[in-house]
């Protein structure tokens, strides 16, 4: 089925036309034809192809290609296909709008046709359009989407099965999104989306992780790892930029904090986590350190529920900040798919404060590998609850030199270990005191860790 704005055509997995409109017939060029190759642009044809072979294994799809007009001249048309569920899935529902005369004041020439999203000179425009200085200054949030590793998809398969990625990936935000903004390609593989006028994280969070939950379940490769994902960086203004120029800046250095920690995320700008913005810019001296406040264990726990799980405020990032600090630890780390680097980091360089429970502690960006659980033997030490607790690596390690090596060279004299089997693709979470004064962990902590580390599983695994 086809439609040219209000007009239906269906047609069969050949895209034979099964059924017409009238104003499909008075549309085209070849009205009295049996196939919608008829007037489709040649160089376009492949593109329906490749929609049919889409709609195999998912429910629909998006895309944009010329179609020959009455007059005789090509025209760019956006696509919206689905099955056609009344008849069995049997024939195809193929709804499309011409981009020579759009509605809502956009002009064709703003559209970018391989993907159907504003062109980046019009979404460019418009964004700053709403972070003018007389303009309604709502709340902005401008988010920065990359298709990760797209070199490579466009090297290892042809530039043809890229360009089918970014109609996929383009057609995902624009259903996403649907009227809570505008979205538009700014080159290659990135993409620009600007959500207006929601100001609660939760809420945000919708868009960011429905976007990025689709675009990974759309291409599986056999052991079940997504084959295209995308990372997102969010700046949001007003509250913490004042221009257009700084609210990209913004966005941008979050797009590369979200690659930078493997992928396949989104991260949203937190001051406390990501640091201050000073003369319009991130200061990038403080970005990668951030303050944690040593608190009631018990407080950590219940307020880390809270955050992580119900009101979704708290980001991992900071809940592992904060444990460190509470449980007076020197490194924590969480990984998982590449256990040769942490995706999340940090470790400790200094304190102060003489209060133990006011203690200011500054903490640092850091990376490590947790290679060494895959020595024979390792895995089966852990626990029911996923748990090792190493405390004497001399006696627990002797039968496992590689991972005895690993902790005398980094110094580790107590680690806390917790194997994830929800969270996407499986990982760890390890927590390390590298102080020669530093004492075993008591088994109250143990549970509380225990206890800390099942809710960042359950919460990398939702968002």
């Amino acid at each position: 089925m086809v439609t040219f704005r209000n007009v239906v055509v269906f047609t069969n997995n050949e895209l034979d036309i099964l059924s017409a409109d009238d104003n499909y017939r008075e549309y085209v060029c070849e009205g009295g034809a049996n196939t919608v190759f008829a007037n489709v642009h040649p160089d376009d044809q492949h593109l329906l192809y490749e929609m049919v072979e889409t709609l195999s294994h998912q429910t629909e799809a998006s895309l944009c290609f010329r179609v020959c007009n009455r007059k005789g001249e090509y025209c760019w048309v956006n696509a919206n296909c689905s099955r056609n569920l009344e008849d069995d899935g049997d024939s195809i529902r193929i709804e499309l709008r011409d981009l020579t005369n759009l509605e809502d004041g956009v002009k064709a020439v703003e559209i970018d046709y391989l993907t159907g999203l504003l062109n980046k000179k019009a979404i460019t425009d418009y964004a700053k359009g709403l972070c003018a200085p007389d303009g309604k200054r709502g709340i902005v949030n401008l988010c920065i989407i990359d298709i990760d590793n797209f070199k490579y998809i466009n090297d290892t398969y042809g530039h043809a099965y890229g360009d089918k990625i970014l109609r996929e990936v383009a057609s995902i935000i624009q259903e996403v999104l649907g009227s809570a903004g505008k979205a538009g390609r700014i080159g290659g593989d990135e993409m620009m989306m600007l959500i207006e006028n929601v100001s609660d994280k939760g809420d945000l969070r919708f868009f960011l992780k429905g976007i990025r939950e689709r675009v990974e379940a759309t291409h599986i490769d056999q052991n079940g790892y997504p084959m295209v994902t995308v990372s997102m960086g969010v700046g949001i203004f007003p509250d913490y930029v004042q221009s257009y120029d700084e609210l990209f800046n913004l966005a941008d250095r979050m797009l590369y904090r979200a690659k930078n920690r493997g992928k396949n995320r989104y991260v949203i700008y937190n001051p406390e986590i990501h640091g201050p913005i000073v003369d319009g810019q991130l200061d990038e001296t403080a970005m990668t350190v951030s303050r944690a406040t040593a608190i009631d264990k018990t407080k950590l726990v219940l307020t880390g529920m809270e955050g992580l799980l119900y009101a979704d405020t708290e980001s991992v990032s900071s809940i592992l900040m904060k444990i460190a600090a509470t449980y007076d630890l020197d490194e924590v780390y969480v990984f998982y798919k590449d256990i040769n680097r942490s995706f999340y980091g940090h470790r400790r360089v200094s304190d102060s404060g003489n209060d133990a429970e006011k203690r200011v502690y500054k903490i640092v960006d850091s990376v490590s590998d947790i290679a060494y659980v895959m020595e024979s033997g390792l895995l089966s030490r852990f626990n029911s609850n996923g748990v090792l607790v190493i405390d004497s690596p001399g006696i627990v390690l002797r039968e496992f030199p590689k991972a005895l090596d690993f902790f005398e060279k980094n110094g580790i004299k107590h680690a806390f270990l917790y194997r994830m089997i929800s969270a996407p693709f499986d990982g760890y979470i390890a927590m390390y005191n590298t102080r020669e004064l530093s004492r075993k962990f008591p088994q109250p902590d143990i549970t509380d860790l225990t206890y800390l580390s099942k809710m960042m599983e359950i919460a990398l695994k939702s968002r």
